[in-house]
């Protein structure tokens, strides 16, 4: 038969262990959360990566544009 002691030291034990599965289950928790993180940093950093290229291409056309102006002009100083 159990006695008032030992009930109380496997009750405390089972305390112990719920609070290390709370603490072990928090684990995949803060994993999946640093995960949606960094997907979410990888989404943004390509959408940046997108609309610098797409500033490069604007800037070319610009480039492009101004290059065939100058050569109108020259051309029609001639």
């Amino acid at each position: 038969m159990h006695t008032a002691k030992s009930r109380f030291d496997i009750s405390g034990s089972k305390e112990f262990k719920l609070q290390e599965l709370c603490m072990l289950s928090l684990a995949p928790v803060l994993r999946s959360i640093q995960n949606w993180w960094l997907q979410r940093a990888e989404r943004h950093y390509l959408i940046c990566a997108d609309v610098e290229q797409q500033r490069a291409r604007e800037a070319q056309m610009n480039v492009a544009y101004y290059q065939k102006r100058a050569a109108l002009a020259r051309s029609a100083r001639n």
